[in-house]
This record gives structure tokens, sequence and C-alpha cells, in this order.
């Protein structure tokens, strides 16, 4: 009688062919596609962001897009030198021929455009959680900002 192991107790004597998931350890498991994507999508935020800032008439508006700029610009920084620490490599946008300025003089329009850039955070589940809590949590704050700033523009 064959010796039984542990193993064949637990989960049987089934032989299954299962594949290689092997990745190199501290690898963000984000593909140069979806950097690229990522990064666009941060450069065409922060330009749109910039814009709105300059085009409008009130005065709290005014200050709450100069503030949120700079508080993005710095956590956008954080993150993507965090993405491409990880991975130890640069993004490559030499393909991107431009980044489309998106310019709004509506409120309404650009608090749109700001959900829409929540949802693209919020929807950045192709990033393995378990190795990138360091991009996680910086993009948790990069979200945290556009809320704080979705709220001040409520404010008169």
């Amino acid at each position: 009688m064959a010796k039984k192991t542990l193993k064949s107790m637990i989960f049987g004597n089934k032989k299954s062919t299962r594949k290689n998931n092997t990745v190199k350890k501290g690898s963000t498991f984000i593909t140069q596609k979806q950097q690229q994507k990522i990064v666009i999508t941060f450069l065409q935020m922060l330009n749109t962001v910039k814009l709105y800032h300059w085009k409008t008439h009130s005065h709290s508006q005014h200050v709450a897009s100069d503030t949120l700029y700079t508080d993005l610009n710095a956590s956008i920084d954080e993150f993507v030198e965090i993405m491409m620490g990880k991975e130890g490599s640069r993004v490559n946008l030499t393909g991107q021929k431009s980044i489309p300025l998106l310019d709004y003089t509506n409120i309404n329009d650009f608090k749109k455009e700001v959900e829409r850039y929540k949802n693209f955070l919020i929807n950045m589940d192709f990033i393995n959680v378990t190795n990138n809590s360091d991009l996680l949590n910086t993009r948790d704050e990069i979200l945290g900002l556009l809320n704080k700033f979705t709220y001040l523009l409520t404010l008169e």
C-alpha cells in the first residue's frame, strides 16, 4: 500500500496541471500599457485642474483648485516614482503623440470630469493589493484630495 502524505489525505490523489504563476518579488504586476495609461491620466488630471484654476471667476474655486493642483502634483509624483521604483524601469511615452487638454468653463462639466478621475482611481483593481500597499495608499491620498476638492466646490 502506498504511503499517504498529509497533502494527499486532504486534497486526494488528484493529478492536476498548475500554471507557473511565479512573478519577480516586489513586482507591481502593472503592465507597461497600464503604466502609460496611469501616467497619461495623471498628466491630464493635472492639466485639467490648472486650466480650470486659471479660468474660474470664483475666488473660492480659484484658491481650492490651486491647492488641489499643488497637492495633486506632489502625490502624483510620489505615486509614479514608487511605481517606477518597484518595476525598475521608466514609463515610456514616446509613442504617445499628444495628451488631450480638457478645458472647462462650466463648473458642472468640470465636476463631472473630477468624478471621472475619481472613478479611474477607484477602478485601479489591476494593482495587486498584497505587494503594493504603498501604491494603493498613495492612490487613496489622491482620491482623498479629489473628494475634499469636491466638497470645497460646494462652498461660496
